[in-house]
């Protein structure tokens, strides 16, 4: 059994990067961006159910697949926790994986280890993630394709890893090798104070798929902060002591921009006025 489950990953591995390779990922991504694409709009939203209602522009409006994939939505719509100690989902997706980062600064993800540096390619030992905090938020390339900051806290791009990218979904996690490790990633830094927690886009079967969107040294809690122009997922790490997760936390579950995942310590520091908008 443990022999016929190689060759299906190897088999899977090969079938996906012939499928991510530059070529054919060009290839849908040209697709995607054409306007004979935006004849598929109306069937794509009505087979997946989209909330038509929560765009902010017109059907008609949108000029490929992917200028939908990338649609904006009326944030005013849905409440978001205000609790300044509330950490909140930055995506409309489910729950893939959550846990503990070890002392040594590993994690396990669907029977794989990972290393923070490889993950990050931050030192380690600069930083107080050891035993710290994981989650990993998945989002198809059905669901609203924009990510959001968690909390409210000073912003940046801390690295951009990785050129091509396998699928993250079901089959991917298991036959696609240690996707986390090999997709391209966008590791984004979110400080508060003396205190940090880092947020990472990891695109999907195309190339360079995550767009970094604000460039502001201050985010609040659910600014955008880029998108995905395909399905994709976020993976966000927390200092040792930092959050405690929200009760009842499970795998599958599903949370939209604005929704509690965890809350911070109540040592942390809670003030959110310093990073308003001015």
């Amino acid at each position: 059994m443990q022999a016929i489950e190689r060759v299906k990953g190897s088999l899977y591995r090969a079938i996906m990067k012939v499928l991510g390779g530059r070529f054919l990922s060009s290839a849908l991504k040209k697709f995607c961006d054409s306007k004979f694409s935006r004849r598929l709009i109306p069937a794509f939203s009505k087979g997946y159910g989209i909330a038509e209602e929560e765009i902010t522009r017109p059907m008609n409006e949108f000029r490929s697949l992917t200028d939908f994939f990338i649609r904006e939505i009326d944030l005013d719509r849905r409440p978001v926790d205000e609790d300044p100690l509330a950490v909140v989902s930055p995506v409309d997706g489910y729950v893939q994986c959550y846990g503990e980062i070890t002392d040594d600064h590993r994690f396990e993800v669907k029977g794989k280890s990972y290393t923070f540096e490889e993950l990050t390619s931050m030192k380690a030992a600069d930083t107080n993630f050891g035993g710290g905090r994981f989650i990993i938020l998945y989002l198809s390339p059905t669901q609203y394709h924009r990510f959001h900051s968690p909390l409210a806290g000073e912003g940046r791009l801390a690295a951009e890893l990785g050129q091509r990218s396998l699928p993250v979904n079901k089959a991917g996690w298991k036959y696609g090798g240690r996707l986390l490790s090999f997709n391209h990633r966008v590791v984004f830094e979110i400080r508060r104070q003396s205190e940090a927690m880092l947020m990472i886009a990891v695109g999907a079967l195309n190339v360079n798929s995550v767009v970094f969107s604000n460039p502001r040294p201050s985010w609040n809690k659910r600014e955008e902060v880029g998108y995905f122009s395909f399905g994709s997922t976020v993976v966000c790490l927390f200092e040792k002591g930092q959050v405690e997760w929200i009760e009842g936390l499970r795998e599958e579950a599903y949370f939209r921009v604005g929704e509690r995942i965890a809350t911070l310590a109540s040592s942390y520091p809670a003030s959110e006025s310093q990073y308003k908008s001015i």
